[in-house]
């Protein structure tokens, strides 16, 4: 059997087309189901549910049929489509009609109601209760005392005296001095359970763990940071440390250069658009002020907000009226884009945009815009100078979105169901722990709400320069475009094997010859440049009008990545020393996916034995 992917020849098309259907609103939407086909004659074939693996004999006449109706839309429309697209048929439309009625009736045309229905059947899921609220913080004790601020706020408010660790990957003591210091003060302001986790807290835990688990020994202090891995700091080891202190839990995450209160925009709707490929919005202003003082805030609990939501399954979450599936938002989708729309999925993760400084380190995303947000960035050549910098900026979703992966750290997560580690060193750990955790848990859920949380970095940074660049991707993302690009599917349904099995991979290309490791580097820097300038170029012809600025630099950077496709240059990653040669990659290749992979084969265990210990691991710290 084939997939049913495939593009039939209709033929010529009539010269006169039948006349465009007046489409009801009131009216019912119809997508075909997803199937594979086989032939059986000349003229008929088995069509094969992929769904639920019923089969249905067809002629391929029907098949065709089939094949138009693929996008929710009113049976009118189908018809006219057919009549248009089909020339033997232009003359038979009550034939075609009586033929989609059958469709209909053979459950092969799921109607929208049919649709939601299924998705919102599901098992009863009891979540699992929230262990604490986890801090990331790194030497920068005025962006820490900002949130901590905004947190004190936020228990006087709402009383709900919330458990606080703070994990401190401070290399400097002053700082992380001045972080025990805002501890006590919050303490002493709100009475709210605190816990922090500096160096000497570290590296017990890192000892606790390999007695426990005597063949992660060697790999704890990476994946944890412990005092051999100062050199090479990243922000996933106190990720990875999170996960383990709330194994068997669910958590929630904050950066020190996170701040409260959630805020969403004015235009914001309710609901959930089932369409995962959504666009998402985003705003300029003229400085952080501004940007921190848009919309408008959010007064319920914001915890709660993503509580409700995390650890549950979508029927259950759609069964909030705040994120029902309207029918109409269905309208132009095929059920292929909505497989993961399935009532049981389990929602592991929730989301949510940032307003004031942007989360990203450079810019090319910005010149990929929806027209709307392209003419509020481009809209005079002071403010699009300012805007490149994306100091002050909102990014976002309007409505709620459900999805597999998602790009930037989430804000709760359901830690009981095994959630993989991330790679403890570079930028870009929270993308890998997204690819890495749809891969565990295939058919699982992140959902993105509409709403942001504050984001203001320590100083102003200067983006323009690596926007302007040629793309060079980190280890990080190296690693989740290879698991989305280039693994095979895997068959088994234990989140552990399927681990071990990435573990696998990554050695098989450590284990490569050098000159293997070199090519299968260029390979990825070329797709990944030459990608770039596709989407840039389709940006660039769609928009012939905009100002002459924009266009001077989408032509800068096509230009500089056409120039990096063809130099002679070693293939060198966003992490790795701009001077290193084609050998010194291969080498930092293997390295660094033989380390990532012993972290990936040591986490099993490791968050197995967290789990066994439960709330005691994170009391005895």
């Amino acid at each position: 059997m084939s997939e049913f992917n495939y593009q039939i020849n209709y033929g010529t098309q009539p010269a006169k087309l039948p006349a465009q259907p007046r489409i009801d609103p009131a009216a019912p939407l119809y997508a075909s189901e997803d199937g594979v086909v086989a032939s059986l004659s000349n003229n008929e074939c088995i069509f094969q549910v992929k769904r639920s693996g019923e089969t249905h004999v067809m002629t391929f006449q029907v098949l065709q049929a089939l094949d138009q109706a693929r996008e929710f839309r009113t049976l009118d429309e189908h018809v006219a489509r057919i009549l248009t697209t089909i020339p033997s048929l232009t003359a038979q439309r009550d034939d075609v009609m009586r033929v989609l009625d059958s469709l209909v009736k053979r459950k092969l045309l799921v109607a929208d109601r049919d649709f939601l229905a299924r998705a919102a059947v599901a098992p009863a899921r009891e979540p699992a209760p929230l262990r604490a609220v986890f801090i990331r913080a790194c030497d920068r004790p005025d962006q820490a005392a900002h949130l901590f601020a905004s947190l004190a706020d936020y228990e006087r408010r709402h009383r709900a005296n919330r458990h606080y660790v703070l994990v401190d990957d401070s290399s400097s003591r002053e700082a992380a001095n001045r972080h025990r210091d805002l501890l006590r003060e919050f303490a002493r302001a709100t009475g709210c359970k605190l816990t922090y986790i500096g160096s000497a807290e570290r590296e017990r835990l890192v000892e606790k763990f390999a007695r426990a688990v005597p063949q992660a020994a060697p790999i704890l202090p990476g994946l944890l940071g412990g005092s051999g891995e100062r050199g090479r700091f990243g922000g996933g080891s106190g990720w990875n440390l999170a996960l383990l202190l709330s194994a068997g839990a669910r958590a929630v995450l904050l950066d020190d250069d996170h701040r409260l209160p959630l805020r969403r925009l004015e235009d914001a709707r309710e609901g959930l658009d089932p369409n995962p490929a959504a666009a998402a919005t985003t705003r300029f202003f003229r400085n952080i002020e501004n940007a921190l003082g848009a919309g408008e805030e959010v007064e319920e609990d914001p915890f709660e907000l993503h509580l409700a939501a995390v650890g549950h399954t979508l029927a259950a979450v759609t069964g909030q009226r705040r994120y029902a599936i309207e029918a109409s938002a269905l309208r132009g989708l095929t059920l292929s884009r909505l497989d993961h729309l399935r009532g049981d999925a389990p929602v592991l993760a929730t989301h949510h945009g940032a307003y004031g400084s942007s989360r990203s380190e450079a810019g090319q995303w910005l010149y990929q815009l929806s027209p709307a947000d392209r003419a509020e960035f481009t809209r005079d050549r002071d403010s699009y100078l300012r805007n490149v910098e994306m100091g002050s900026i909102w990014y976002g979703f309007r409505q709620a979105r459900a999805s597999g992966v998602a790009n930037f750290t989430p804000f709760a997560l359901d830690n009981s169901v095994m959630l993989p580690c991330t790679n403890p060193l570079g930028r870009g750990e929270d993308a890998l722990f997204s690819r890495v955790t749809e891969l565990c848990h295939g058919g699982s859920l992140m959902l993105e709400l509409p709403v942001a949380v504050g984001h203001v970095q320590e100083t102003q940074r200067k983006r323009s320069p690596l926007t302007l660049a040629a793309h060079t991707p980190r280890f990080n993302y190296f690693v989740a475009d290879f698991i989305r690009t280039r693994l095979p599917e895997f068959s088994a349904d234990d989140p552990a094997q399927r681990l071990h099995l990435l573990a696998a991979h990554l050695r098989d290309i450590a284990g490569a010859s050098e000159a293997g490791r070199v090519r299968q580097l260029q390979e990825y820097l070329a797709y990944s440049r030459a990608d770039l300038i596709e989407r840039l170029q389709g940006q660039y012809d769609a928009a012939p009008d905009a100002p002459i600025y924009w266009q001077a630099d989408v032509r800068s950077i096509i230009e500089a990545n056409g120039r990096a496709l063809i130099a002679p240059a070693a293939p060198r990653l966003g992490d790795w020393p701009e001077a290193i040669d084609a050998s010194g990659c291969a080498q930092r290749l293997r390295t660094e996916l033989g380390e990532l992979a012993g972290c990936f084969e040591a986490w099993p265990a490791l968050w197995n034995c967290a789990r066994e210990q439960g709330e005691r691991l994170l009391g005895a710290v």
